[in-house]
């Protein structure tokens, strides 16, 4: 399992710790042939400069759910509008090229600098650490049958899109140099995108994150949580709260730490809504604790392999005051979310939806399972929309 977790603080509170993943910035591939120092932002190998007004690829007429969640992701903090997705979903890099580098608006620099470290992550063959992700979590679901299914679809559907994406990436070249001089450009009129990025570069990065944080970007804010709070508890609070509003994760890891008492007593009321609203918002592993607070084993496969934390389990989930509805509820439409490929290629996660589901239709009793499919029913008339949408899966 490619999840690592790092011990980040010693103890806060009531003793609690806090692990966390090192923040994992990957900045992007340096190609071997870079094209001139003074020439355009990508150019197809071999071949002349390309016009920034060259039409795309068309996008494909039904772009899979599950590819858009995992684009978005990768886009965090930026969204791009859906047709850019759509035809990054294609495998149309160029054409994305063309557009991000043509356009001069807030975020742009930061999402060309977003698209080159996705083909260098993502534009090649499958890591072996990949392959046997997605060997495990069909081991996970071999007996149920429909969720090894869902699973196997899933599969495809990434590899057919690796595919795309590999030839849409292996024409098109990015300058390195070139796009950290955007992102500075960007970064120097107050872009929140464009600073952060480029505080995850720096040997020192805590005067560009800190103005990152100031102007408002969320991801910034919770970096710095995770910076103070082992030695400013209260300063990594503050930060964490601010981060809390605007991201799902961050508030996610708000909420846990409320359970765990990070910040002095144990709040069980104030995690967990905040992990109702994440969850709502769409953090899996604030599904993951909702549905099913279970070890620390099974709860790792709810934290996105891009996430730059992850809490502890709890010691207590039982404090939350989650009953068996309750938790049928949010596994319910952590389940749904699944099947309709939201959690992206995140097959671990998909597979504990799946599995957590099932696993509660058979083990709670007739009764309580027509109160828990009612309440499940419930929270999806009022949640499934917002969730989806947040995920880029709607």
């Amino acid at each position: 399992m490619r999840r690592t977790f790092l011990v980040l603080a010693g103890l806060a509170g009531a003793g609690v710790l806090i692990a966390a993943w090192l923040w994992r910035a990957t900045p992007p591939a340096t190609p071997e042939a870079q094209p001139p120092a003074r020439g355009p932002l990508w150019t197809v190998p071999g071949g002349a400069a390309q016009p920034l007004s060259a039409p795309g690829a068309p996008p494909p007429a039904a772009v899979p759910a599950e590819v858009r969640a995992a684009l978005l992701r990768r886009f965090r903090g930026t969204a791009p509008p859906r047709e850019l997705l759509d035809r990054l979903a294609a495998g149309d890099v160029p054409s994305v090229a063309r557009q991000l580098t043509a356009r001069d608006e807030p975020g742009a620099a930061a999402r060309l600098w977003d698209l080159a470290a996705l083909c260098g992550s993502d534009g090649g063959p499958a890591s072996a650490s990949a392959l046997a992700d997605e060997r495990a979590a069909l081991e996970s679901t071999a007996a149920d049958a429909a969720a090894h299914a869902t699973l196997a679809a899933l599969i495809g559907t990434r590899h057919a899109f690796a595919e795309r994406l590999a030839a849409g990436c292996a024409a098109t070249s990015f300058d390195r140099a070139l796009l950290e001089r955007r992102l500075a450009t960007s970064a120097a009129r107050g872009d929140v995108a464009s600073l952060e990025r480029l505080a995850a570069l720096d040997p020192q990065p805590l005067g560009r994150l800190t103005s990152a944080a100031l102007l408002g970007s969320p991801r910034a804010q919770f970096r710095l949580a995770l910076e103070n709070l082992p030695k400013q508890p209260d300063a990594g609070r503050q930060w964490l709260e601010a981060a809390a509003k605007g991201d799902a994760d961050a508030e996610a890891y708000y909420g846990a730490c409320l359970l765990n008492g990070c910040f002095g007593t144990a709040d069980p009321v104030a995690a967990r809504a905040a992990l109702e609203s994440a969850a709502r918002r769409g953090a899996p592993y604030a599904l993951g604790l909702l549905a099913s607070g279970a070890s620390a084993e099974e709860l790792g496969r709810w934290v996105p392999a891009d996430a730059p934390v992850a809490p502890i389990p709890p010691r207590d989930p039982d404090a939350l005051g989650v009953d068996p509805s309750g938790r049928y509820a949010w596994a319910a439409l952590a389940a749904g979310l699944a099947t309709d490929g939201c959690f992206g290629f995140e097959f671990a996660t998909t597979a504990e939806a799946l599995i957590v589901r099932s696993g509660l239709d058979q083990a709670l009793r007739p009764a309580e399972l027509t109160a828990a499919r009612a309440a499940a029913a419930e929270l999806s008339s009022a949640t499934a929309g917002t969730t989806r949408h947040a995920l880029g899966c709607d």
